[in-house]
């Protein structure tokens, strides 16, 4: 299994609320993904991709800042229906996810509603040991 595909398991596994998660090349391209079983797109492929290139976009666009503020960690854009997740990985690829995002009156579990941050100490814990494999 290539250590990408194993993130993606990883993810998945971790919490039930992740609907979608990929890995892209430095062009947008997916090279892996993976969607919770039995759930519908709430956006089509095409426009997911869309949304990937974008952010891979100013991702780069960002990266001049580098010198100034560091290294980018992660990137999470909240709506009413999901948060989109990015975080650089290495060689230009992206880790892009998509997590339900509840009002909290709605939400399973009451702890993560709109204003949670999607556990990204745990996602940043499987990026960081995923970039250690060879």
């Amino acid at each position: 299994m290539d250590k990408y595909e194993k993130l993606l398991d990883m993810i998945m596994d971790f919490d039930e609320t992740v609907r979608f998660a990929a890995v892209t090349d430095e062009n947008g391209q997916i090279l892996w993904n993976s969607q919770r079983t039995g759930l519908k797109n709430i956006v089509s492929v095409s426009e997911t991709k869309q949304t990937i290139s974008r952010a891979l976009h100013a991702w780069k666009e960002n990266a001049g800042f580098k010198k100034y503020i560091g290294s980018g960690l992660y990137s999470i854009a909240s709506y009413e229906k999901i948060k989109r997740i990015t975080v650089p990985l290495d060689n230009g690829k992206l880790l892009f996810c998509t997590v339900n995002n509840e009002p909290l009156k709605l939400a399973i579990n009451r702890r993560k509603s709109y204003g949670h941050l999607a556990d990204m100490g745990k996602i940043l814990s499987i990026v960081d040991f995923i970039k250690s494999q060879k």
